[in-house]
């Protein structure tokens, strides 16, 4: 039994040593000039994204990769276990980093043009190992061994604000693979590739959305004896309820009443009747007039559009006004309900 035991204390002693050894790190080795006839090509992705819709800001507007403009086989040569540094920058001269942003989805996102307000930034990745490129000090990326081929890489494009403005690429550098770091002495630069992008990100065309779609307009009771002509009555029923729109610009809204009965006010199909009307405990000869008090209380006309409003961008509360309206000759008190749609259109 001791002996046992000896034997095993002494693999254990062995393991641990083992591991300590294997605990050296050996440093990367950098590529070296002297690629298949040139030192550097460009990569280029080209863009072509028309944005539709409303654009919230961190939404993805596209993912694109990259296709080496002239030139062929590699820039540098590569030894075993070599890396070279992945760097978002607006040049592969020295220092010229690209303006961080901030992470998207875990990853560095940056401007896509060194100056102005934020509007469009991106995301720079390695499609072989994953890693994202960085302003500084650069990301180290593996590569294999022989010709420094162009990396493999994806741009990904995000919104940097809701609904960002058309945004063109005259060959803009967002990216550059170098051998060695930037340094402040310059002349590290020269050998690697750089990663531009060429198109044109087209804003969306104005847009609106309505947040609340039904509305229930619950109007006093009034006697028979506030209904005692034609027209409105002489007691005050009007209520208000509000529609809240979401445009992405400035634009003129216009309403159209869509019901399937109803009596003319004004010489136009504006007056809504009542459901089954007249049947049972149903009111008869009293509809319902709906206007816009945003136009001048414009009033809505079935299957004609009216002006609504003039709407700015962002969001908008926009109300509408129902009112009774005595049509009929004779009218029957009662139950008064009735049902329309509305549609809406924005200039």
């Amino acid at each position: 039994m001791r002996y046992q035991i000896d034997r095993f204390y002494t693999f254990a002693l062995s393991f641990i040593l083992l591991l300590f050894c294997n605990g050296f790190a050996f440093a990367a080795q950098d590529c070296q000039e002297g690629g298949e006839g040139q030192n550097h090509s460009t990569m280029r992705a080209t863009i072509e994204v028309k944005l539709s819709g409303v654009i919230k800001q961190h939404d993805e507007l596209g993912r694109f990769n990259f296709e080496r403009q002239g030139g062929r086989g590699g820039v540098a040569k590569c030894g075993v276990d070599a890396q070279v540094y992945g760097y978002a920058t607006y040049g592969e001269g020295s220092g010229i980093y690209a303006r961080y942003y901030g992470d998207i989805n875990g990853q560095p996102a940056y401007h896509v043009h060194a100056g102005g307000p934020a509007n469009i930034v991106y995301v720079l990745i390695d499609n072989r190992t994953g890693l994202a490129f960085r302003n500084r000090p650069g990301q180290e990326i593996p590569v294999p061994e022989g010709q420094l081929m162009p990396l493999d890489l994806t741009v990904i494009l995000y919104a940097a604000k809701d609904n960002p403005q058309e945004t063109t690429f005259n060959n803009s550098v967002i990216g550059a693979v170098l051998i060695k770091r930037h340094s402040t002495g310059g002349g590290t630069t020269r050998v690697g590739y750089t990663y531009e992008l060429k198109g044109k990100v087209i804003s969306a065309p104005t847009s609106c959305t309505a947040q609340n779609t039904d509305l229930a307009f619950n109007l006093p009771r009034l006697p028979t004896t506030a209904f005692s002509s034609i027209g409105f009555p002489s007691e005050s029923s009007a209520v208000e309820e509000n529609m809240n729109i979401v445009c992405t610009g400035n634009v003129s809204a216009k309403i159209k009443l869509q019901a399937n009965k109803t009596e003319s006010y004004d010489g136009k199909e504006s007056i809504i009747k009542i459901d089954n009307e007249g049947q049972g405990s149903n009111a008869s000869g009293i509809g319902f007039v709906v206007k816009s008090p945003l136009s001048e209380d414009t009033v809505l006309v079935n299957q004609q559009f009216v002006k609504l409003a003039d709407l700015q961008k962002g969001e908008t509360t926009v109300p509408l006004k129902a009112e009774y309206y005595r049509y009929g000759k004779n009218i029957k008190a009662g139950k008064a309900e009735a049902t329309a749609q509305f549609v809406l259109q924005f200039d």
